[in-house]
C-alpha cells in the first residue's frame, strides 16, 4: 500500500512537471515567433481613414494577406513572417499597388503622399526596400535616355546629312554604353544572397519587352533566350508577381518580333517544349500553367 500511495505522488509531480514543461516551450516558441514577425508601417497622411489591404503573390495569382484602416494621420501597419521571399503589396481603392520585398527585413517603414504614385514615397527603413526603389526610379529614366540615343543614332547612321559627322556618332555610342554599364555596376554590386539582387534583373528583363519591340529589334534574340533561361521552378519567381508577366512577355514578344508567322509559331513551339520541360517536374505549377 505504501509503495502505491509513493509511485502515485510520483506520476503526480511527474504530471506537474510536464505541464509547467510544456507550458514554458510554448511561451518559448510563442516569442522566438514573435522575434520573427516582420513589420511593414507606413505613413501617408493621403490615406487617412482610408482601407489599405496587404498581399504577396503565388504563382499567377495575388493573395491578400491582411486589410487596415489608416487612422486620423493616415498611419497604418502591418505583421507577417516571411519563410520564402517574395513581393509584396500595399493597395488602396486606387488599384495601384506599390511593391515591396519582403526578404529577411524584420521592419519596412515608409512615408509619402499617395501610393500610386512611388516618386512621393520615401523608404525609411529597410535595404533591399531602398534599393529596389533607387532602382524603380533610375530605370525609366535610362531606359527613356537609350531610346532616344537609339532614334539619334539611326539618323546619323543612315541619314546622308548626318553619316559624315563622326564625333557626334561617336559620343552617341559612348553615352549608351555608359548608360548601359552604370546599371549593370549598380546591380553588381548587390548581395548576392539577397532576394532584390535576383529580382532586379528579372523584372528589367520582363518590362523590356515592349521597348526592345519597338525600338531595339537587334536584341529581340538575346531577350528571347533569356526568357528561356529562368527557371519556372524557381520559388523566388513563384513568389515575385512576374510568373504571369515573364509567361506572357515571351509570346507577346515572339508574336512582335517581326518574324514570319510559320517561324512565330516554330518559335513558340520550342518555347513552350522548354517551359513544360521544366514545370512537368513540379505538378502543382503544371496544372496551374496549362490550366491557365
Amino acid at each position: 500500500m505504501k509503495n502505491y500511495i509513493t509511485q502515485n505522488a510520483f506520476l503526480t509531480q511527474l504530471k506537474k512537471h510536464l505541464y509547467l514543461f510544456c507550458v514554458c516551450l510554448f511561451a518559448f516558441s510563442f516569442y522566438s515567433i514573435s522575434l520573427r514577425a516582420q513589420t511593414v508601417s507606413a505613413a501617408f497622411p493621403s490615406l487617412a481613414g482610408q482601407l489599405v489591404k496587404f498581399g504577396t503573390f503565388q504563382g499567377l495569382r495575388s493573395y491578400t494577406l491582411d486589410s487596415v484602416k489608416a487612422d486620423a494621420k493616415g498611419e497604418f501597419s502591418f505583421r507577417f513572417n516571411t519563410e520564402k521571399p517574395a513581393i509584396g503589396y500595399l493597395i488602396t481603392a486606387e488599384n495601384k499597388p506599390y511593391f515591396l520585398i519582403l526578404d529577411k527585413e524584420e521592419k519596412i517603414k515608409l512615408k509619402g503622399e499617395y501610393l500610386s504614385a512611388p516618386a512621393t514615397i520615401t523608404v525609411e527603413e529597410g535595404k533591399q526596400n531602398k534599393i529596389f526603389a533607387e532602382f524603380a526610379a533610375a530605370h525609366p529614366k535610362r531606359e527613356q535616355a537609350l531610346t532616344a540615343w537609339d532614334y539619334l543614332e539611326k539618323i546619323y547612321r543612315n541619314d546622308s546629312f548626318f553619316s559624315q559627322q563622326q564625333k557626334p556618332a561617336k559620343a552617341i555610342r559612348e553615352e549608351k554604353e555608359r548608360i548601359k554599364k552604370e546599371e549593370e555596376d549598380f546591380l553588381k554590386k548587390l548581395d548576392p544572397r539577397s532576394y532584390v539582387s535576383w529580382y532586379l534583373p528579372v523584372r528589367r528583363l520582363v518590362s523590356s519587352v515592349s521597348t526592345v519591340a519597338q525600338y531595339r529589334a537587334q536584341e529581340i534574340p538575346e531577350t528571347i533566350i533569356a526568357f528561356r533561361k529562368l527557371d519556372y521552378t524557381d520559388e523566388r519567381l513563384y513568389r515575385s508577381g512576374l510568373f504571369k508577366d515573364a509567361i506572357e512577355s515571351l509570346f507577346w514578344l515572339l508574336e512582335n518580333s517581326g518574324r514570319s508567322l510559320d517561324s512565330v509559331f516554330i518559335e513558340m513551339k520550342i518555347s513552350i517544349d522548354v517551359l513544360l520541360s521544366q514545370i512537368s517536374r513540379d505538378e502543382k505549377k503544371m496544372n496551374e500553367i496549362t490550366d491557365y
